[in-house]
């Protein structure tokens, strides 16, 4: 028995998982990373093929929050340093930036324990992708993200694939203009 697709389990029945977080992630070192992109990608957006797999090495970096200061709001240049070394990582990948709804998967792998939001962390992926990746990422309209342990390999296994979305982004074309400093 299905609602909108979705099975529906009955009380007697015995559990059956789906999706398990080894199926969607698969254990080992780098050598899995290449599966684990396709199972995301597909996870991300069912039935679309295409996809960019980008690996970022080193320890993943979690988009600080803005600092104020004679009178404006500006990034630290911890983040500007990140943000750019994150964009050339990206180029090779990306000829021209993406248009469209476009959905972004990401497993971060930190070299150890340390506190940290994955909203933060995505949220630097997509600055970091703006202009390079996609224009702006205003047109992503999905994003998973998955905080793993790696101490050996710190990396961030980035998915870039089309998306469907009923919030369309097709009209986003351009980057958003740099505000030039006074």
């Amino acid at each position: 028995m299905t609602l909108s697709g979705f099975p529906i389990q009955r009380d007697d029945e015995p559990t059956k998982p789906v999706v398990t977080a080894s199926s969607l992630l698969p254990p080992g070192g780098t050598d899995q990373d290449r599966a684990r992109a396709r199972l995301l990608a597909g996870a991300l957006a069912p039935g679309v093929g295409d996809y960019k797999v980008v690996v970022i090495p080193g320890s993943p970096h979690a988009k600080e929050r803005p600092r104020a200061g004679e009178g404006r709001v500006h990034k630290s240049a911890r983040d500007k340093d990140a943000e750019a070394r994150t964009g050339w990582l990206l180029r090779p990948a990306f000829r021209k930036p993406w248009a469209g709804n476009l959905a972004i998967g990401a497993v971060f792998f930190r070299p150890t324990r340390q506190h940290v939001d994955t909203d933060n962390l995505l949220k630097h992926v997509c600055d970091a992708g703006n202009g390079i990746a996609w224009f702006d990422d205003a047109q992503i309209t999905g994003q998973y993200g998955v905080l793993e342990l790696d101490s050996v390999h710190p990396r961030t296994l980035l998915v870039v694939t089309r998306h469907v979305s009923s919030m369309d982004r097709s009209d986003i074309v351009k980057a958003r203009p740099v505000r030039r400093s006074r």
